[in-house]
C-alpha cells in the first residue's frame, strides 16, 4: 500500500494519492465487490484505507480477525504491464511471508490470496492476512510524537529509527530486497514486556534475491526519505550508515557513493 497504510480497528477513509485517477467512491465500491465475491458477505466489515492502487478493510470474525487488502494493479505501470502475462502480486506476497517468517523476521503473516474480476480492474488480486490488533505504523507514530519533525527526535520514535535500520539490514543480508521499506510498512506493536517491535507490512514488492549495493542503497533512500531535513542531511544520512553498516566501513562507503544517496542529500540541499 502507499505511504499512508493505516492497520487500526478505528476504520479510517483516506482519499487516493493525488495522482489517482480513480475517486474515493469508486475505490469503496471497488473494495466492497471484491470482498463480497471472495468472501460472500460484507458483514462485520470495517474499511481502513482507500488509495489509488487499492484498498483495506478489518475483517471480524466469531474467533479472529483477518485484513483484506485489494489490489488493482492499474496504478502502477509495471503491474499494468505485466498482470497479462501471469505477474500476481498477491501469490508474492504470500511467498515472501512465509520465506521470512521462517527466516524470523517479524511480518504480518499472508494467509490467501487470489484473483477477483471486477469492472475497471479485470485483473485485480486480494490478499487475507493476520490482523495484529493495536497496531500503528511508524508513519503515524512519528506523526502523533512528532509532527513537525522528519528527523527522528522523539525518544521512542529515535528507538524505533534504529531498530529499523537493523531490521533493513537483516533482510538484505537474508537475501530479500523489500523496495518499498518506509515508515507506512513498518507497524509498531507493543509485545508482553511492554516495549514496542517492527512487524512487515506489504509485502508485494519484495524480492527474494541477492541485495546488491545498488539495491541495499534503494532500500535505504526509500525508509531515509520519512526521516530526512535539510539542515542536518549529511550529517542523518552519515549516522543511518554507521547504524546499518554496524562497523563495516567498506560497506557504508560503497553505499554514500550510490547515485541514490548522493541524489537524497542533493534533493534536501536544494
Amino acid at each position: 500500500m502507499p505511504d499512508a497504510e493505516t492497520v487500526t480497528v478505528t476504520a479510517t477513509h483516506e482519499p487516493p494519492a493525488a495522482n489517482s485517477h480513480c475517486a474515493p467512491d469508486a475505490m469503496a465500491g471497488m473494495l466492497s465487490a471484491a470482498i463480497e465475491q471472495v468472501l460472500g458477505s460484507q458483514s462485520n466489515v470495517a474499511t481502513l484505507q482507500l488509495s489509488r492502487r487499492g484498498g483495506l478493510a478489518v475483517i471480524h470474525a466469531p474467533d479472529d480477525s483477518f485484513v483484506f487488502k485489494l489490489i488493482t494493479c492499474r496504478a502502477d505501470w509495471k503491474k499494468r504491464l505485466f498482470r497479462p502475462l501471469g505477474f500476481n502480486p498477491a501469490r508474492r506476497a504470500r511467498k515472501v511471508s512465509k520465506a521470512l517468517e521462517v527466516a524470523g523476521v517479524p511480518v504480518c503473516k499472508v494467509l490467501k490470496f487470489g484473483d477477483v474480476p471486477l469492472p475497471g480492474a479485470p485483473r485485480a488480486v486480494w490478499t487475507l492476512s493476520s490482523f495484529i490488533r493495536d497496531g500503528r505504523t511508524l508513519r503515524q507514530l512519528k506523526q502523533e510524537l512528532q509532527p513537525d519533525r522528519s528527523a527522528p527526535a522523539a525518544t521512542l520514535i529515535r528507538e524505533l529509527y534504529i531498530e529499523s535500520l537493523k531490521l533493513l539490514r537483516r533482510i538484505h543480508d537474508l537475501g530479500f530486497e523489500h523496495r518499498d521499506y518506509h515508515a507506512g510498512n513498518l507497524l509498531v506493536v507493543e509485545v508482553e514486556s511492554g516495549a514496542p517491535h517492527l512487524t512487515l507490512v506489504d509485502l508485494e514488492t519484495t524480492l527474494r534475491r541477492e541485495a546488491t549495493i545498488r539495491r541495499r542503497a534503494r532500500d535505504l533512500r526509500r525508509f531515509l526519505g520519512n526521516f530526512t531535513e535539510a539542515a542536518t542531511a549529511g550529517e542523518s544520512l552519515k549516522e543511518a550508515l554507521e547504524i546499518y553498516s554496524n562497523g563495516d566501513t567498506k560497506l557504508a562507503q560503497k553505499l554514500a557513493s550510490t547515485g541514490r544517496l548522493k541524489g537524497l542529500l542533493k534533493q534536501h540541499r536544494m
